[in-house]
Parts: C-alpha cells; sequence; structure tokens
C-alpha cells in the first residue's frame, strides 16, 4: 500500500479550544459530534473533496464512525485543498531527520505527534496523523535549517520510494518550506497519509 505523505497549515489554537472538546464528549457520546457538525457544518469541509459542508451533509459518508466524525471536525482548522506535504519523498526525509542529532524524537518533524484524546487515538485514515504544535514550529525549524548542510551528506537507507540525493534534499527543503509557512501564519502543522 503506497502512503503519500500530506501536511496542512493547521490552526492548533481553535482545535484546542474548539473541537478537542467536542472531540472529548463525543468519545462516549458520539451523537456530541453529530450535532457540533449539524449546527457548524458551514465552517466544515468534507475531509474526501475538500467541498464545504452543506445542510444534507450526512448523505455524503456511509457510515458514521467516531473516526469519521473526528475528520470532520478536524476540517474546522485546516484547508482539506491546501496539502503542502512531502508526498512519497517522506520516508527518505524521515531517515534524513532521524540521522541527525537535532531532534530528542526525530520522526515528529516529519510526522508530528500522535493526537490521543482521553485514550482514543485520533486516526481517520487509519494510517497515521499527528500535530506539531503552533508554539514547536520556530525551534523545529531552526533545526532542520541548522542542520542542512549535515543532512545533505546523509544517505537514507531501506527507503520505501526510490529517490537520489537531489530530489531528497530537495523534499527536505520542501519540509523547511512547510515549517515557515506555518510560523508566517502562526499556526501548527496536521501530517497525515
Amino acid at each position: 500500500m503506497s502512503m503519500e505523505h500530506k501536511a496542512f497549515v493547521f490552526d492548533t489554537e481553535m482545535f484546542h479550544a474548539k473541537i478537542e472538546p467536542v472531540m472529548k464528549e463525543s468519545i462516549n457520546h458520539p451523537e456530541v459530534a453529530r450535532q457540533y457538525i449539524s449546527a457548524n457544518y458551514e465552517q466544515l469541509q468534507s475531509p474526501y473533496t475538500g467541498e464545504m459542508l452543506e445542510e444534507n451533509w450526512e448523505e455524503e459518508f456511509d457510515e458514521f464512525t467516531l473516526q469519521v466524525y473526528f475528520d470532520i471536525l478536524l476540517t474546522a482548522c485546516y484547508d482539506v485543498e491546501d496539502d503542502c506535504g512531502l508526498g512519497y519523498l517522506w520516508d527518505a526525509v524521515n531517515g534524513i531527520v532521524g540521522a541527525l542529532d537535532a531532534f530528542e524524537e526525530p520522526q515528529m518533524a516529519v510526522l508530528g505527534w500522535d493526537v490521543v484524546i482521553n485514550g482514543v487515538k485520533v486516526d481517520p485514515g487509519m494510517m497515521g496523523l499527528g500535530l506539531v504544535e503552533s508554539h514547536e514550529i520556530q525551534d523545529i525549524l531552526d533545526r532542520l535549517q541548522e542542520n542542512r548542510d549535515e543532512a545533505e551528506d546523509i544517505e537514507p537507507e531501506d527507503l520505501q520510494y526510490d529517490a537520489d540525493p537531489e530530489e531528497w534534499m530537495e523534499a527536505y527543503d520542501s519540509l523547511c518550506g512547510i515549517y515557515e509557512e506555518a510560523g508566517r501564519q502562526g499556526k501548527g502543522l496536521l501530517f497525515t497519509f
């Protein structure tokens, strides 16, 4: 199964203030999520098409699991159509970042932190989802930029997809660009596949 890395500038402050509380309550009472979506559908997108939800939003979805509700709720914090991810080169960049002595948990720079609410992992696509908080953006960007020269000397191993050094360094620079954009907007990041 191919895994294409996706990244979105993500409003972590809105997430913690408005969406996370709805998710917490929805864990034991999924109807809370449905009611929130019905009351706020004009501010939410279909996570599958990127189009704004309409009043009859429920007709688009086959079944309503907690993860489907989470998927819809998260769109309050990002634009589904603004994917700026690394595509298939994510594993090369993840390998490079992992080989640098710059991060205690290097994979978080490419994949973010798991989102766990009351013991439930938020992972609508079941392929991984992670967040980087807005207050972490500049520190991560600084570390990536400070270690770029060292990164050029690293050759990642066991890649899922064939790539050459020029391609993976372009992707490394793209990762820096993703962080720069999040910093410009004063927001965090959402990573997924």
